[in-house]
């Protein structure tokens, strides 16, 4: 067995729509667990896009995703444990900040505690 190199990898993963429009390309990128990082880039750069492939709301055109060393090709969204939070315009506009990023974790039924300490 093969010792697990990151949490997350990006392995030259690209995606195209309609066969032509290059959204990302290439793209490698490690994430170790517990580690914070940003994607930072203009509009259109394909931040988003990795996201979406990440959480497997889309699919890449080729290339690889891993989850702690499991590919994450045949694994549905539900069953990746990932939350999203879109940019502003889909956050629930009469929630707090905080209650926004507790609402996923409330959907899951997980405990309070859980919870208040994983939003701080």
């Amino acid at each position: 067995m093969t010792p697990v190199r990151a949490f997350i990898e990006f392995r030259d993963v690209s995606k195209t729509y309609d066969g032509r429009n290059l959204a990302v390309a290439n793209l490698n990128c490690s994430v170790e667990r517990g580690e914070f990082l940003t994607f930072l880039g203009p509009s259109g750069s394909g931040k988003t896009t990795a996201l979406m492939l990440l959480a497997g709301f889309e699919q890449p055109s080729s290339g690889e995703l891993r989850l702690s060393g499991r590919s994450l090709e045949r694994v549905p969204p539900h069953r990746r444990n990932m939350g999203v939070v879109f940019q502003n315009y889909a956050l629930f506009p009469h929630l707090s900040v905080a209650e926004n990023l507790a609402f996923p974790l409330r959907v899951r039924n997980t405990p309070n505690h859980t919870v208040r300490e994983r939003v701080r």
